[in-house]
């Protein structure tokens, strides 16, 4: 039963993940300026819940708090890398090359977890580097966000976010089982913020009402309610499951919102790119579970 209260909670959480690409064409501003916004409307309002729930909001040792930095850290180069890619190019690819993720996490699991590593992932990241390949070299998105070379900007910058998210799943599988999910997701998004500042100090913050409202909406209703959902669903599922059900239907999702929402429409090649991405990674997870 808990293993199903998991998955249900990442299911939920689904929608609410799959609309935070859309904001990066619904803002007009730099990914770090974003990612400020969200993390410190996502932090307040989680502080203010954990004060209303009356829970523990402070960590008890060092080695939590380090923790906590490097994660935070992650949380922040992953947004930041998500958002630039959705920018550069489009949500469609954007998404697509960010949804490779699950194979980084299958390679990166046995080293945190000391959990046997299988042949035919090398078979698996060949077809992805197919996929990611037919995504790269396809030039005829309905878009005005397509320049010449931005298709490939956006493939990396995706892979710099799939590894990043990856990266962040595996030291949450690490901590969540022994912390409330909301504590977590609080102080991950405050020092993601902290760490950022620096460099988001510099840029223009001039934001209209609508942008203050749509960072409140990505901060609060994405970010606080679908990552906790996350957090949440990695205390009873691995996290190969995890990024399983991310990847095989957060790009659904999110390239149905951009086509109602932007009228973007992706082309083929980018569909078939990205349907080789997915089919591999479901298949490729579906038989680590089974093992």
């Amino acid at each position: 039963m808990s293993h199903r209260n998991g998955v249900i909670s990442v299911l939920v959480a689904l929608p609410f993940v799959s609309m935070t690409g859309l904001f990066g064409k619904f803002l007009s501003h730099s990914p770090l300026l974003i990612v400020q916004g969200r993390t410190v409307f996502a932090f307040g309002a989680l502080l203010l819940a954990l004060f209303a729930i009356r829970k523990a909001i402070f960590f008890k040792n060092y080695r939590e708090w380090a923790w906590l930095m490097v994660s935070g850290t992650v949380l922040a180069v992953h947004w930041i890398a998500f958002f630039q890619a959705i920018q550069v190019s489009t949500v469609a690819i954007g998404l697509l090359s960010f949804s490779s993720y699950p194979l980084f996490t299958t390679f990166l699991e046995p080293l945190f977890f000391r959990e046997q590593l299988r042949r035919r992932n090398v078979l698996a990241v060949l077809l992805v580097i197919c996929g990611l390949a037919l995504m790269a070299t396809s030039n005829n998105d309905d878009s005005n966000a397509i320049i010449s070379g931005s298709v490939v900007q956006g493939v990396l910058w995706g892979l710099v976010s799939g590894l990043g998210f990856a990266v962040l799943t595996l030291l949450n599988r690490g901590h969540v089982r022994n912390h409330s999910p909301l504590l977590l997701t609080c102080w991950q998004n405050g020092i993601a913020a902290l760490v950022i500042l620096p460099w988001s100090w510099s840029e223009s913050w001039d934001l209209s009402g609508k942008d203050w409202g749509l960072l409140f909406i990505l901060g609060v209703v994405c970010t606080v309610g679908g990552h906790t959902l996350l957090i949440n669903g990695l205390r009873h599922v691995r996290a190969q499951v995890v990024s399983l059900l991310i990847a095989g239907m957060e790009p659904v999702f999110a390239i149905l919102f951009a086509l109602f929402l932007l009228g973007e429409t992706p082309s083929g090649q980018t569909l078939l790119g990205g349907v080789l991405i997915i089919v591999t990674t479901v298949f490729m997870i579906s038989r680590s579970e089974q093992s």
